[in-house]
């Protein structure tokens, strides 16, 4: 009987060891990569950009309309605004919708209010999805663009956070714009 007990013991030994063995001579394939998005910039309705002008959410400023954009700006560790610096649209763009007065106030206070900043969350993914354009006499003067899944913004404007991080409540702030705004959630 201890021989038999034995022999069971010493046959799971070896295949247990045989099972690791071809774990380490047959690894797993690495994850695949996740796809680089291609950014294109559109040809077709060009608009124009007011050329360097300082705006600050802080002062305030007026704009005729702001459209909100939902797109993908980043490429890899680049990313983009929705307009480029010749008046071209991203070709990422999913959606597009023009921002109410009440919308536009919503967006301006939580970009000039230092307590939008205070305590940020802070996380690296920045994958821009959520872009603003003000536009003023048919021109281009401000574009912010937001990752709402890290907390992170990039504006041509001056804003109440210096850091480009703003915290939990500035998040929901700008999750509730979105959603009102009919985009996919990020």
């Amino acid at each position: 009987m201890r021989l038999l007990y034995f022999l069971f013991i010493l046959l799971t030994f070896v295949s247990c060891k045989n099972e690791t063995d071809n774990k380490k001579s047959n690894p797993l394939p690495p994850p695949p990569k996740a796809p680089k998005i291609e950014i294109k910039w559109l040809t077709e309705n060009q608009v124009k950009i007011k050329p360097k002008c300082h705006l600050s959410y802080i002062k305030g400023f007026e704009c005729d309309s702001v459209i909100g954009i939902d797109y993908i700006g980043f490429s890899g560790e680049h990313f983009y605004f929705p307009i480029n610096e010749k008046g071209q649209y991203i070709s990422t763009i999913q959606k597009k919708q023009k921002l109410n007065k009440e919308q536009i106030s919503k967006l301006n206070s939580i970009f000039n209010n230092k307590k939008m900043f205070e305590n940020p969350n802070i996380a690296n993914c920045y994958e821009p999805r959520l872009g603003f354009v003000y536009f003023k006499n048919n021109e281009v003067i401000c574009q912010t663009i937001v990752c709402i899944g890290c907390s992170r913004f990039q504006s041509s404007a001056e804003t109440a956070g210096l850091n480009g991080d703003f915290n939990k409540k500035a998040a929901l702030e700008l999750k509730k714009l979105n959603h009102q705004l009919d985009f996919k959630e990020n």
